[in-house]
């Protein structure tokens, strides 16, 4: 009986051959000796530093699998779409793996002049196209991708992503980059679109980085629209930075992401950022705490945070996925609407977060806690004219979703103050 021939995918980064990704029949992982010798190579991850070894199944598993879709409806569509496996993350990536999370690109080995020229394509739509995009999610929310686009993005909340160029919206057709991000909120979540802008918009507005959104609507059908930070414009292209999520980053499967199923909590996180990428993350991320726990925020995992990669440079991504728990009815007290996704000094609930659980954080991230407490009063403080202003700035029909947001969070506040 002939033994089965090992199938090969090449990894780019920015372009070039990083790497190969063998499936026979685990994974392995290798970096290209070309790509180690030169200069100042970025790594894939930082749980996967640049160095000849062959990393095996247990380190490149987590990582591969974290670029696709969390939703398995998705994952069964796209495998019933290429005659694959919908639970072997390899041969989705070898049919979906051209345009993924930061500067990573899986081709097979004889595509690799094709993936570097960027022979793709950008076919423009209308707003009427998105519209019957979003309107098709709404009927089957595993229709992320149409014929032809070949990106993958992780999560679970149904999405879709486009390219704006040349004054104009624009399906990525192969290996093209795509820009932005198309979501209609999470479902059965009244208003979560709206909810996700007007949450990204008031960080923005208390000064913390955040990716740039907006919300339209198209033919009465929401969405917000999200600048994706891992892309840039230069000179007229379109750039891709790479990124690795913080699970990916840690080595942590995409179902553990929150602190309570076995996920990274406050303390791993802010350890890897005093080793990866210094006190300055340290503070952004800590900050971000304080902001999740003020505005309702049950959903910052460790998927939710992300990392930036340029050589042996690595710093805190801009925030993304930031919306309130505060318009909804949790369904009982075990709610997770009621919970943070990383615990404040071993307090999860929200309104029961006290000063000591606030200083006890801040010693266990090696920060000053008087600073952290002053950060914390003057958000506290700021938080309802920042979200008055990204509601006055924000064209919707949906009137009853900012009313109710900021009712709920000035409540809110005056609780946690208390």
């Amino acid at each position: 009986m002939t033994a089965k021939r090992a199938r090969e995918l090449a990894v780019l980064i920015g372009g070039e051959v990083a790497g190969w990704l063998t499936q026979d029949p685990q994974l392995r992982f290798r970096y290209d000796a070309a790509y180690l010798a030169a200069p100042n190579p970025t790594p894939l991850s930082i749980s996967l530093p640049l160095s000849d070894e062959v990393y095996r199944q247990g380190r490149i598993a987590p990582w591969i699998d974290g670029l696709l879709p969390d939703s398995e409806d998705v994952r069964d569509r796209w495998a019933r779409q290429f005659g694959v496996s919908a639970r072997n993350p390899f041969a989705l990536l070898t049919h979906m793996g051209e345009e993924c999370p930061g500067a990573v690109q899986f081709c097979t080995p004889e595509r690799v002049g094709e993936v570097q020229g960027q022979n793709g394509s950008y076919l423009a739509v209308s707003d009427d196209d998105i519209a019957a995009r979003l309107a098709q999610l709404r009927q089957d929310a595993s229709s992320w991708t149409v014929a032809g686009e070949r990106w993958s993005l992780a999560g679970a909340q149904s999405k879709f992503a486009l390219a704006w160029t040349d004054g104009g919206w624009h399906e990525a057709v192969g290996n093209k980059p795509t820009t932005h991000i198309v979501k209609p909120g999470a479902l059965g979540f009244m208003g979560h679109g709206l909810n996700e802008h007007l949450t990204m918009a008031a960080a923005s507005n208390l000064g913390l980085r955040a990716a740039p959104t907006r919300f339209q609507e198209f033919n009465g059908l929401c969405a917000v629209i999200v600048t994706r930070y891992d892309r840039v414009r230069d000179q007229g292209e379109t750039l891709r930075i790479h990124q690795e999520d913080l699970c990916q980053a840690l080595g942590v499967a995409r179902g553990k992401k929150y602190e309570e199923s076995g996920g990274p909590g406050a303390a791993t996180v802010t350890d890897l950022l005093w080793e990866a990428s210094g006190g300055e993350d340290v503070w952004r991320f800590t900050e971000s705490l304080v902001f999740n726990y003020l505005v309702g925020g049950s959903d910052a995992h460790g998927k939710n945070f992300a990392l930036l990669l340029s050589g042996s440079q690595v710093r805190l991504a801009p925030l993304y996925d930031l919306s309130s728990a505060l318009p909804y009815e949790p369904r009982g007290e075990d709610s997770g609407l009621h919970r943070l996704a990383m615990s404040i000094g071993g307090q999860r609930r929200f309104g029961e977060v006290r000063e000591r659980e606030w200083i006890k954080l801040a010693r266990r991230s090696r920060i000053d806690p008087g600073r952290l407490l002053d950060r914390l009063r003057s958000l506290a403080e700021d938080l309802p004219d920042a979200l008055s202003t990204a509601i006055s700035a924000t064209a919707t029909s949906d009137l009853d979703t900012p009313v109710r947001y900021l009712d709920r969070l000035v409540a809110h506040l005056r609780s946690a103050a208390a």
